[in-house]
């Protein structure tokens, strides 16, 4: 997470050096759009995080493996993309879930869907950050577009699972 920190404020660093060697006029205009985002998205950053930690705490044990175990089949499937799409965290939150959805029995193709429809249909990513900076017509042509990723990442993980014998 530090890395990640350290790369992200370097590479701040460096497109504001890049943006103030061409036009200063143009850094004083990137500062106040980055201005104009943050007063939309931070105040809804600290819900979405309380939010993903209820649910985190909300599953239920003893029912994971029955719903998304490796031998819930579509049906599991169907729930784990649903799930993934509902998630409402960043991959700091989403990734211990899945990883916690592991342990409790989660199918390997569950857990791809999960994750794959996390990163697609995301709905906190989509009111805080799409829909607001692309619009809803945007938002609704990518969704429309993307449907059928999990489904397909799930048929591949069960075709890898086949051809390598891997059980889970």
């Amino acid at each position: 997470m530090i890395l990640s920190m350290v790369l992200i404020w370097s590479l701040v660093a460096i497109l504001g050096a890049v943006t103030y060697r061409r036009r200063r006029g143009l850094f004083g205009e990137a500062l106040r759009f980055a201005r104009t985002q943050a007063i939309v998205v931070l105040p809804r950053m600290p819900m979405a995080l309380i939010a993903a930690g209820f649910l985190a705490e909300l599953m239920p044990e003893e029912q994971i493996s029955g719903w998304i175990g490796s031998d819930s089949g579509f049906l599991g499937v169907l729930i784990a993309a649903g799930l993934g799409a509902i998630v409402p965290s960043g991959p700091i939150i989403s990734f211990p879930v899945a990883i916690a959805l592991m342990h409790l029995g989660a199918g390997v193709p569950q857990l791809v869907t999960f994750l794959t429809a996390w990163s697609l249909f995301g709905v906190q990513r989509t009111l805080m950050w799409e829909a607001p900076l692309m619009g809803w017509s945007f938002v609704s042509r990518r969704m429309t577009v993307s449907i059928p990723a999990p489904f397909v990442a799930a048929l591949v993980a069960m075709a890898i699972g086949a051809v390598f014998q891997v059980t889970n």
